[in-house]
């Protein structure tokens, strides 16, 4: 086994080296060419999960800059089920009809790839995730190889894992953009490109912080609550690939939990995008036990269903419960008290990258019920927060802001710099 995993390392090696790269590389060259001639590039931005689209603010500079023509192309994840699938792209739809922007709805085509070609002719693709196969068609990277192919994480990356990085999207890409040196070191170590279309920008989740407008998302209530999010991660199975359900665990227990403080908090339950289509395609659960257990929460006085954009919930709350690798860095940058369960810390955190493993120690943790209700007694309610010297000490290390600028804008300014200067 072993040895056949070694011959297809090295059959990977010269496809990818000796073939693949070289080639990607020459048509690239070409295209840029193209691009600096006519003095304008045409950029797409493939957005499958309004959430998820971190790369908006990259969008609207880009669109501000009469050498770019922007457009948004909508089409769902192929991991969505129909409904949600249809939910994800009528909500991106209203998002540009309301912003006015200009977008192609894929959603439609059975040859989406083939119908972008033809509409807009892109030269730079952003794409929303870096899985092999994400849409199982002809809009999947492997399809666009000669256009300048670039990612930006929809989260960030706290796994130092080989499926982090080992996918075509990785290693055949223009232009990946990563938070930290950390990250391309961990790249390094495994892309066939050696990392060399990596960019170290940051993580554009931080502008949205810096922004001193916010939108109170919150339910009304008739006297002020502590303000709590539940936010479980889509792996339901006890033996899953991930290991981090919390979810099948406390699914009963934190709607009795909200019942139970009724008049002292309020709980927003902010499920992973991929969570209700794995609760659907579970036999213990199945479409309409998924469905009313979701409007269960939408329908309480003081609990309510979050779907969409996160940025102002979390910074309008007071404290945070998950389980979610992403969220253990990104709750950080409210500095509010938040809590990691999990019933194998040992085995989570020997999965982490030193970023991942430094954001969860700043966590307070709970493998039992008993240790969620301490937390929301001696810290949510009580004021008790021992951890917060820790959360700020965080803080400063990866999530203060370095240099001048947005991280969109260093976003933009590499794009730039490599298409015209």
């Amino acid at each position: 086994m072993k040895l056949q995993s070694k011959l297809q390392s090295l059959f990977e090696l010269f496809l990818f080296r000796g073939l693949l790269l070289p080639k990607i590389s020459c048509e690239r060259w070409i295209r840029i060419r193209r691009i600096r001639r006519r003095k304008k590039a045409s950029v797409v931005f493939i957005v499958s999960s309004l959430p998820m689209w971190r790369s908006r603010r990259v969008y609207e500079i880009l669109a501000d800059d009469p050498r770019f023509e922007v457009c948004v192309a909508l089409f769902p994840f192929s991991s969505f089920g129909h409904d949600q699938g249809r939910e994800a792209v009528r909500a991106i739809r209203d998002f540009c009809t309301v912003s006015s922007v200009p977008y192609v709805d894929l959603s439609n085509f059975s040859s989406p790839g083939r119908e972008l070609k033809k509409v807009f002719n892109p030269d730079v693709i952003f794409y929303p995730q870096p899985y092999n196969n994400l849409y199982y068609n002809d809009l999947d990277s492997t399809c666009f190889q000669e256009r300048l192919l670039c990612y930006v994480p929809y989260s960030i990356d706290t796994f130092r894992e080989p499926w982090v990085y080992k996918n075509y999207l990785y290693n055949t890409a223009w232009r990946v953009f990563l938070m930290l040196e950390d990250h391309k070191k961990e790249a390094k170590e495994i892309l066939y490109n050696s990392a060399s279309n990596v960019r170290i920008v940051g993580d554009p989740i931080a502008d949205y912080f810096q922004d001193s407008v916010v939108s109170d998302p919150w339910k009304p209530q008739e006297t002020p609550k502590k303000r709590i999010i539940w936010a479980p991660h889509f792996s339901i199975l006890a033996d899953g690939w991930l290991h981090m359900d919390s979810f099948t665990r406390l699914s009963i227990f934190m709607l009795e939990l909200a019942e139970r403080y009724r008049e002292q908090i309020q709980i927003a339950f902010k499920p992973h995008p991929r969570l209700l289509s794995a609760l659907q395609d579970s036999p213990d659960w199945g479409p309409d036990k998924a469905d009313s257990y979701f409007k269960k929460w939408e329908s309480g006085p003081n609990t309510q269903l979050e779907l969409g954009a996160y940025i102002d919930l979390f910074k309008c709350s007071d404290a945070m419960i998950h389980d979610c690798g992403s969220f253990s860095v990104e709750y950080h940058f409210t500095g509010k008290p938040v809590l990691f369960f999990t019933q194998d810390i040992e085995k989570m955190l020997s999965k982490l990258n030193s970023l991942g493993k430094e954001a969860i120690s700043a966590h307070y943790k709970a493998s039992s019920e008993a240790e969620i209700l301490t937390f929301v007694n001696n810290t949510v309610l009580g004021g008790k927060d021992p951890m917060k010297p820790v959360r700020e000490s965080f803080r400063e290390k990866y999530l203060t802001p370095r240099g001048e600028g947005s991280v969109s804008k260093n976003i933009y300014n590499e794009l730039v710099n490599s298409l015209w200067r």
